[in-house]
């Protein structure tokens, strides 16, 4: 029957009027279950909730002993919806149920051990600690601020960052400077290498052509006592535009300034 299940009419008539199961029309039409309780909630045809009424759920599982997946398909959900109805209706088949703290919330629930595990209530506290803020004081402006647990910085703005980590560079931009950059124009085709503006239309948009990026920044040169000529290299320059130059290709690198071989960052 192929794609008929996309058929409002003939979903409802199996589904409604012939009682069959989600997993049952799957077969018919060659398809999957989920696809099937995919189309069913598209067309608005109600899936079946007795499996919130704790005398017939107690039935079904206890009495009947009816495995888990046979009432999910039944009742048009997955199987995780009856495995959470089992535990919220404390109704069992002699599997105990367990009880454990969220580690995110603090609030007691109770769990089937061979379903999940005991550590969060449910999938929002699971999700919490992996977005968990921390507070911080900026070493920059002495300020306090909030940032996520799992990035690597101090600081709560580049601002406050370059204001501790600023190192004079005069002296690196020279001729030779001048001559290198157009020398990384002419490579590049006076396009940026990220979106490929060309320098007239970037004038025509920016007022200005396109800019070169040091993919190793001058000031680590300046910290490492290395000449100009080392951070001038072709190899250490790329072209992008103004939009770009913060995501040039292969991203700013950022040694540790008492490292060495410089040749090791590109």
């Amino acid at each position: 029957m192929g794609s008929r299940y996309r058929d409002a009419e003939f979903l409802r008539t199996q589904y409604v009027e012939n009682g069959m199961s989600s997993t049952e029309i799957a077969e018919l039409c060659g398809t999957s279950p989920s696809t099937i309780r995919r189309w069913l909630d598209r067309h608005d045809i109600d899936d079946d909730r007795r499996y919130q009424d704790p005398e017939w759920l107690s039935e079904q599982y206890v009495e009947k002993r009816r495995d888990q997946q046979d009432i999910a398909d039944e009742c048009n959900v997955a199987k995780t919806t009856i495995c959470h109805w089992l535990a919220r209706l404390d109704i069992t088949d002699g599997e105990s149920l367990a009880t454990s703290a969220c580690e995110t919330c603090g609030e007691e629930f109770r769990y089937y051990p061979s379903v999940r595990d005991g550590q969060f209530c449910s999938n929002d506290c699971a999700g919490k600690p992996r977005r968990r803020q921390v507070e911080l004081t900026c070493p920059g402006c002495e300020e306090t601020f909030e940032r996520r647990q799992s990035l690597d910085t101090e600081y709560c703005s580049m601002a406050c960052w370059g204001l501790d980590n600023r190192v004079e560079t005069s002296g690196y931009y020279s001729t030779h400077w001048i001559k290198q950059r157009e020398k990384a124009l002419e490579r590049d085709d006076y396009r940026c290498t990220v979106c490929g503006i060309h320098d007239e239309e970037h004038r025509r948009r920016f007022g200005r052509g396109v800019e070169v990026h040091h993919i190793v920044p001058v000031r680590l040169f300046k910290i490492w006592e290395k000449p100009p000529e080392h951070a001038h290299l072709l190899r250490n320059l790329v072209t992008v535009c103004r939009t770009h130059h913060p995501d040039a290709p292969g991203t700013t690198v950022e040694p540790d300034p008492d490292d060495q071989p410089l040749e090791s960052y590109w």
